[in-house]
């Protein structure tokens, strides 16, 4: 199947790496990118004071090999344990041995973290909220979907096309995108809160049946 796929950053990247990105990143190392310009012009814009880049690329996934995650507590956990958020060393050891063999995949799809998520993921890792408010209040965010690109053959998939450089007028926009959706949030989970505060169970509640699919 053939996608076009966007990557914000402050640079023209016209050969990527996938042993890039950040160590801490959601999905690891490896080239990320989105089906969504939108969410790759957030990217770009959070920087205000650099260069803001839209990468574009023809992408063609046939014979790769994928990891997909929904909306779930596998992908909080996959998340959480690639940004070092767990403390629990007997969760983070099952999910050692879960996820040993992410080099066979070429790619790994799921939903886009942001700031917000990790406001909500926090606290139910500090057992402020159940994981059932949890889920609620991340399908509430309308996250997108990315995909991250870890082998040389998922990179080699890919081509440049062009890219497009955002102004200041575009930044201020994106600036002032990412302000407003935090005040709609805040207003979901007041109601999100009142309908699912003590529903379901606290992260130190959960046992490895939660997460054993």
């Amino acid at each position: 199947m053939e996608l076009i796929i966007y990557h914000g950053s402050e640079n023209i990247i016209k050969c990527p790496n996938h042993n890039g990105g950040r160590h801490f990143s959601d999905f690891g190392n490896g080239f990320y990118a989105t089906t969504n310009i939108e969410m790759a012009k957030s990217w770009a814009t959070r920087k205000r004071d650099r260069k803001a880049i839209i990468n574009k690329y023809i992408f063609e996934t046939e014979g790769l090999k994928s990891l997909t995650f929904d909306l779930d507590i596998n992908w909080i956990l996959f998340i959480a344990f690639n940004r070092g958020l767990i403390e629990n060393d007997k969760v983070n050891n099952k999910l050692k041995d879960k996820y040993h063999d992410l080099k066979n995949y070429d790619i790994i799809i799921g939903p886009t973290a942001d700031d917000r998520m990790f406001d909500t993921l926090n606290m139910f890792f500090e057992n402020t909220i159940t994981l059932e408010h949890c889920l609620q209040s991340l399908n509430s965010m309308d996250l997108d979907i990315q995909y991250n690109l870890k082998s040389e053959k998922a990179i080699r998939a890919i081509n440049f096309i062009n890219y497009i450089e955002l102004d200041d007028v575009d930044k201020e926009y994106y600036s002032e995108e990412i302000k407003l959706k935090k005040s709609i949030m805040r207003n979901k989970m007041n109601f999100i809160r009142k309908k699912y505060g003590n529903v379901g169970k606290y992260f130190d509640e959960l046992g490895e049946e939660d997460f054993d699919e």
